[in-house]
C-alpha cells in the first residue's frame, strides 16, 4: 500500500470532515472525499470510501431511523437496483476519453438539477420521480461514487430528521448493493479494504461531531446547504474529468 506518511495524514484529516459533513446533512461524505484523495493519490480513492460509508450511513439510519419516509424510500430503492446495474456494465464497457465524458455529463446534469432548484423549481414526491431518482442515484453512485445528490436535492424541503433519515436507509441497502456488484465485478481490492479499515476511525470521530453539529444546518439552512454541497460535487467530478 504505497501511501506517504503525510497522505495518510491528510486522508484521515478529509475522512473525519466528510463524515461529519454527511452525519450533518445527510450525504457528502464521498462527495468531499474522493476526488480530494483521488488527487492525491489515486490509490486512496474511490473505493475504500465506498467501503467506509457503509457503516456510516447504518449508523446515521440507527441514529434517526423513526423518521424515515418508509414510502419514498422504497421507490427510491426500487430504482437504485437497475441503476448500479447499468453502472456497472458501463464502467467496462468505457474507459479513458469515453470515461471522462461519462463523468462530464453526470456533473453537468447535477449543476443544472442545481440550478433549478436554486431558482425555487419544486419537483413534485411521487413514485415517478422517487424510482426515476433511485435510478439516478444508483447508476451516479456506481460509476462516479456520487450517488448523494439526486437523492438529497428531491428531498431538500424536508425536515432535517426526514432528510438524513431517508437517506440513509436508502444509501444502506444501495451500498450493500453496490458493493456486492463490485465485488462480483472484481472491482473490490484488498488495498482498497487495507485503506478503507485505516482511514475508518476518523470517520467515526466526524460522526461523532455530526450529534452536535446537525442542530446548526436544520430548517432554511438545510436546503442551502444541500444544494452548496451538491454543487460542490458536481465541479470536482467536472474538474476531474477534464483534467
Amino acid at each position: 500500500m504505497p501511501i506517504s506518511v503525510a497522505e495518510l495524514i491528510i486522508g484521515l484529516v478529509v475522512s473525519a470532515v466528510g463524515a461529519a459533513v454527511q452525519g450533518t446533512i445527510g450525504f457528502g461524505f464521498g462527495v468531499l472525499s474522493v476526488p480530494l484523495l483521488a488527487l492525491l493519490n489515486p490509490i486512496m480513492a474511490p473505493v475504500p470510501q465506498l467501503l467506509m460509508v457503509l457503516p456510516l450511513t447504518v449508523a446515521m439510519f440507527w441514529r434517526e431511523r423513526r423518521h424515515v419516509e418508509w414510502g419514498g424510500t422504497a421507490w427510491l430503492l426500487g430504482g437504485r437496483l437497475p441503476g448500479a446495474f447499468v453502472g456497472i456494465f458501463t464502467i467496462k464497457a468505457v474507459s479513458g476519453e469515453a470515461e471522462s465524458a461519462l463523468n462530464t455529463v453526470i456533473a453537468l446534469a447535477v449543476l443544472a438539477a442545481v440550478g433549478l432548484l436554486s431558482l425555487n423549481v419544486r419537483v413534485v414526491r411521487n413514485a415517478v420521480t422517487e424510482s426515476a431518482t433511485g435510478v439516478a442515484s444508483g447508476f451516479m453512485g456506481m460509476v462516479a461514487s456520487i450517488g448523494g445528490p439526486p437523492v438529497a436535492l428531491l428531498y431538500r424541503n424536508e425536515a432535517g430528521p426526514t432528510v438524513r433519515a431517508t437517506l440513509s436507509a436508502v444509501f444502506t441497502v444501495g451500498l450493500m448493493t453496490t458493493i456486492v456488484i463490485r465485488a462480483i465485478g472484481r472491482e473490490i481490492t484488498a488495498d482498497d479494504v487495507t485503506i478503507a479499515a485505516v482511514l475508518l476511525p476518523a470517520q467515526v470521530i466526524g460522526f461523532l461531531a455530526s450529534f452536535r453539529l446537525r442542530r446548526f444546518v436544520d430548517g432554511p439552512w438545510l436546503r442551502r446547504v444541500i444544494l452548496v454541497v451538491s454543487a460542490i460535487s458536481a465541479f470536482a467530478l467536472l474538474a476531474s474529468s477534464l483534467g
